[in-house]
């Protein structure tokens, strides 16, 4: 009876110790993440604390300029907008020779999040810096999708031997373990060391400085999240991720 209380004292004693261990590497993971983030926003913003909430460079002015009308006139004269200021002396059919996407978040983003916080031209500089966080946290998503378990179980080498051996793959032997609310490790450290590298590397931090309002900045995002929806929507063993593979077409 004695030996049954001593081992029941000590099975309790080591998972209490292992749910406060899963405490402190989940508070480290969220406060390096926090840090990593936090640098990526600061990083891009730079320019607009040194020089204020300019434009910078030629294609950025159009894209504001484009902007502007498409806030002050909608979206149908938008896109029968012919432009005699630019591309003298023909001029240009703007609504049908631009990207607009970057026009219409902008434009919403002022609408429907800022209101009058923030004037259009704030929202402009503003929006790469924006989303040059998401991208830093998007490409941390990837990473951690493509180090979980789930999804390294499997590769070409083993599943040509298991064909040879005539036997089904197993796709539950990748490498790591949960540790806490449904994270894995290592792909959690996988995420953030994948998030603090797209915060600074300067081929996307010349795309997404404060300013910079061009085409890239929010097209990178868009291009990283459509990545992470695809890769999600492969995810092994779970009979809903057709949903991720929807959301990445559309």
């Amino acid at each position: 009876m004695a030996s049954n209380k001593s081992s029941s004292s000590s099975t309790s004693a080591s998972a209490t110790s292992r749910y406060m261990f899963h405490l402190v590497w989940l508070s480290a993971v969220m406060y390096m993440m926090y840090g990593a983030l936090y640098n990526a926003y600061k990083i891009r913003l730079g320019a607009i604390e040194e020089y204020g909430p300019v434009i910078h460079e030629f294609d950025p002015y159009f894209n504001y300029r484009a902007t502007e009308y498409l806030y002050e006139h909608g979206a149908k004269k938008f896109f029968t907008w012919f432009d005699y200021k630019v591309w003298y002396p023909l001029g240009r059919p703007v609504g049908s020779t631009i990207y607009p996407g970057m026009q219409f978040t902008a434009v919403f983003i002022k609408n429907y999040i800022m209101g009058n916080n923030m004037s259009l031209n704030d929202v402009c500089c503003y929006m790469p810096v924006w989303f040059g966080v998401i991208t830093s946290f998007l490409v941390g998503l990837i990473a951690y999708e493509c180090s979980i378990p789930q999804n390294t179980g499997l590769n070409v080498l083993t599943i040509l031997l298991d064909i040879i051996k005539g036997k089904k793959s197993d796709d539950n032997l990748g490498l790591g373990s949960e540790r806490f609310g449904g994270l894995s490790s290592p792909a959690v450290e996988c995420a953030l060391a994948a998030t603090a590298f797209m915060a600074v590397v300067p081929a996307h931090l010349m795309r997404s400085v404060g300013g910079g309002y061009d085409n890239e900045s929010i097209a990178v995002t868009a291009l990283c999240l459509t990545f992470y929806l695809w890769i999600r929507s492969l995810r092994c063993g779970e009979p809903r991720s057709y949903l991720f593979g929807i959301l990445a077409g559309i």
